[in-house]
């Protein structure tokens, strides 16, 4: 073998040797980022709109604020608790007096949430370009904790509407989105029911109402965002 084939191929080693670094060097810029915190917590706020019912006595949502806590379980699941305060309105409906001038009065509410939800993330343990959407599922119980109203003062006590504890069953979906690995914001728009109890007095067969159940299934729909620290 002459020299210049030993030194053709001398060449040929180096430039493959050469091109084999240059690829090793390069990288190709991934959109995922792996979410490595495993526990988070944060404010929600936010506005709820709620359905009052078929006789309009029940509480018509307002705005929202509050907390969660969440940790990441296994892959794209992961388990919250989330607590609310919901500072809105009802109206105080007498049944007795004739349909479309019933509303007596207006009543503050401040009604209290605490439920678990699972939340599952769509792109599993990672963020595609810092976001990662997910949807959410859950349940717990309502409240309200404010004071007896004044207007309820106009009705019989058999009219009186009286919120109690209810059962609170939510879902929805989001997005979070990794400002840093430590830093995060979450919007949540979110489907909500709790059931309300139906007074006495709006059973009476005397004052003509129909098919009048014991209590009614009602809708919420929330729109929140939430700020989360990260660890």
């Amino acid at each position: 073998m002459g020299l210049r084939t030993w030194y053709t191929l001398t060449t040929l080693l180096a430039l493959a040797v050469v091109l084999a670094s240059d690829a090793e060097a390069q990288t190709v810029p991934s959109p995922y980022t792996f979410i490595e915190a495993r526990q988070e917590a944060g404010l929600i706020f936010g506005k709820v709109d709620a359905a009052s019912g078929r006789f309009g006595y029940a509480p018509k949502g307002g705005n929202m604020f509050g907390g969660r806590y969440g940790i990441e379980l296994s892959g794209p699941l992961s388990l919250e608790g989330v607590a609310t305060l919901i500072d809105g309105t009802r109206d105080v409906i007498n049944p007795g007096r004739v349909e479309g001038d019933r509303v007596v009065g207006e009543a503050d509410v401040l009604l209290t949430t605490f439920d678990a939800r699972f939340k599952f993330t769509l792109t599993g343990d990672r963020a595609w370009h810092r976001l990662a959407p997910f949807i959410v599922a859950g349940g717990g119980v309502v409240l309200d904790i404010s004071d007896e109203a004044e207007d309820d003062a106009l009705l019989e006590p058999e009219d009186q509407f009286d919120y109690g504890t209810s059962f609170y069953g939510t879902t929805g979906l989001g997005v979070r989105w990794f400002l840093t690995d430590t830093f995060a914001l979450r919007l949540d728009g979110t489907f909500s029911l709790w059931k309300v109890g139906t007074p006495p007095g709006f059973s009476d067969p005397i004052r003509g109402f129909e098919s009048v159940e014991e209590g009614e299934w009602l809708r919420s729909l929330g729109l929140t965002v939430s700020t989360l620290i990260r660890w």
